[in-house]
């Protein structure tokens, strides 16, 4: 021991005593725990408030359950095998904790943490391409304000959100020529979702042309072709279709592939849907943050085109607005152009310290009009359940009645609060085919229904008549206050019930 300290000079000391206590890095990790902090608390609060739904966090939290339990993942709110939704291997990891008791707050904590490293990676890079640790700092702290990274953690766990810290950690590795730490972030990446394989492809493409042939070369190619065993082998296999979401782009095809030949084939078709007001206004929403900085670097981009082009071009809305998961692997495109186009642009270190300014201000300007932190305007609009509930204690003395192990049907937003068993039902599944499924096939039998759990209040008329009938053929009512209501069943489905969906 003491020969060991010997061979370390007085110098070295002091300087290994300041880098331990760098002012620069005691900054970045001061906002990193104020961020998570931040929306860990109020997620939990919304939770437990009762603002979390049975898509997509009841769908996860039920599918890991039944992975740590070593049952078969059907995940019953969805009506799908969990990987016959998405490639979601990374769950697996997840697993032993929910065996240990995990659930809903454990993922929340697991994603914005994921989410928060994304800045220590963002830091590295800015560290490397800018020379200057401060301007770093403030790099990190900019994909921390970027609206989508709050928007995400509200949206409180997808696996898109999850690959942000492994996907910026495997871009700054390979930056670094750190192959060792390369492989394992890109690794975890891409065993969060499917979708992924596209980044990363874009990511092996810049290795190519950076320098590095051979890993280049391999990265591409390798997640080129699990994106193909994912949608090919994996998701058919338990879903016994296909990858149903290649469905979203119309008349321009059935697969990312297929689309992108439309570029050539169907160009008019293109532009069209791209001059589109949600289109722009998306666009400009993912690049106004960064003071549109990433389009200084397009070669840099092309790690967000594939998403965002998936995005634009897309059928289905939701993919156009900037607070859903669909925007995470855009939003790493975003912040990896932004750091290199500083970087080519500030060749003079005022100019460069100017860059990093207007992104600072823009990406504060922006989370404030269109975010969802403490100091947004929408903060106080009620997407954090931040009011008095005063039904609270009616839904928590509801939620006691249900036996732990009972197949239930619930409204949606107790579903997050039942999912640790093998069969609940978002209301008025199992009766009535809806979000079940790809196109609503195999239907579970009704009668195994043990429990139903409502809110009178969320029923529309037709759900009404369906819970009137059960509530005289199946059911007796055990509970029911300010519209929440339990109920039993008490007989089994007989000839005047509801007939199982065909």
């Amino acid at each position: 021991m003491t020969a060991q300290t010997e061979e370390v000079s007085p110098g070295e000391q002091a300087r290994a005593w300041v880098a331990r206590r760098d002012p620069a890095r005691w900054t970045l990790g001061a906002v990193i725990v104020v961020w998570s902090l931040t929306f860990i608390i109020l997620g939990f609060q919304r939770h437990d408030r009762y603002g979390t739904f049975g898509f997509d966090l009841g769908t996860y939290d039920q599918g890991i359950w039944l992975l740590s339990q070593l049952k078969h993942p059907f995940v019953t709110i969805r009506g799908l095998h969990l990987f016959g939704h998405h490639v979601n291997f990374i769950l697996y990891l997840l697993a032993p904790f929910y065996r240990l008791g995990a659930g809903p707050h454990f993922l929340l904590v697991v994603q914005v943490l994921s989410q928060a490293s994304g800045a220590i990676a963002i830091f590295l890079l800015a560290r490397d391409r800018l020379k200057s640790r401060w301007l770093a700092v403030a790099m990190g702290t900019a994909l921390l304000l970027h609206p989508t990274s709050g928007w995400l953690a509200w949206e409180f766990f997808h696996p898109d959100a999850l690959a942000i810290g492994p996907l910026l950690f495997a871009y700054w590795a390979a930056r670094a020529g750190r192959w060792r730490w390369f492989t394992v972030a890109a690794a975890a990446a891409i065993l969060c979702k499917e979708d992924v394989a596209f980044s990363m492809a874009m990511i092996g493409v810049l290795i190519f042309f950076r320098g590095n042939r051979r890993i280049g070369a391999v990265t591409a190619l390798a997640s080129l072709a699990w994106y193909e065993l994912s949608t090919k082998v994996i998701l058919p296999a338990n879903n016994h279709i296909a990858a149903f979401y290649n469905t979203f782009f119309g008349d321009l095809g059935e697969s990312p592939f297929a689309v992108l030949k439309s570029f050539f084939t169907k160009p008019n078709e293109i532009r069209r849907l791209l001059r589109m007001d949600d289109r722009r206004d998306y666009t400009v929403m993912m690049l106004a943050p960064m003071a549109f900085l990433p389009l200084a670097s397009l070669s840099t981009f092309l790690i967000a085109v594939p998403m965002l082009a998936i995005n634009l071009l897309s059928t289905f809305p939701y993919q156009r607005e900037i607070r859903y998961h669909y925007a995470a692997l855009v939003l790493v495109g975003v912040m990896v152009a932004t750091v290199e186009a500083i970087a080519n642009l500030g060749e003079r270190p005022g100019f460069r310290r100017f860059l990093v300014g207007l992104v600072m201000a823009s990406s504060l300007a922006t989370t404030v009009a269109w975010g969802n932190a403490p100091i947004s305007v929408k903060f106080h609009n009620g997407i954090w359940s931040l009011g008095a509930d005063a039904r609270r204690q009616a839904k928590h003395d509801a939620l006691g009645l249900i036996p732990k192990h009972d197949s239930v049907s619930a409204i949606y937003y107790m579903a997050p609060h039942l999912t640790h068993r093998t069969k609940v039902y978002e209301f008025p599944n199992p009766w009535k085919v809806v979000n079940w499924g790809v196109r609503g096939e195999n239907p579970d039998d009704p009668g195994g229904v043990k429990w139903l759990i409502l809110d009178r209040q969320l029923l529309s008329a037709e759900d009404r008549e369906l819970l009137h009938t059960l509530l005289t053929t199946e059911f007796q009512l055990r509970y029911d206050h300010n519209d929440i209501l339990v109920a039993r069943r008490t007989h089994p489905p007989g000839p005047d019930s509801p007939k199982p969906p065909s």
